[in-house]
């Protein structure tokens, strides 16, 4: 699967969330499925970096109020997620 449509695909998790526990988990299960299929760190956060990214770009009118909060929350835990995420080949560059 593509990082486009892995992306796609939490983003429709994330539209269907019922609470911001949902969303937290749907972030973590993520993540930890690309850890466990061995994807190189680098890979991982760029997959964190197009669905922050793909996040933002969702308007505020085509969604309830419900989606957006959890949109919203997603990109809380994105951005927490990014930061703990250096790996071993990044901390090699640092």
């Amino acid at each position: 699967m593509t990082i486009d449509k892995y992306v796609a695909t939490i983003i429709e998790q994330i539209r269907v969330a019922k609470n911001n526990a949902e969303v937290k988990d749907v972030i973590q299960v993520s993540v930890n499925n690309m850890r466990e299929k061995k994807k190189n760190g680098f890979i991982v956060q760029r997959c964190l970096n197009k669905l922050e990214t793909a996040l933002e770009g969702i308007p505020p009118l085509e969604c309830s109020s419900e989606q957006w909060s959890c949109y919203r929350f997603a990109l809380i835990c994105i951005r927490d997620t990014s930061v703990k995420q250096v790996t071993p080949d990044q901390k090699k560059i640092l």
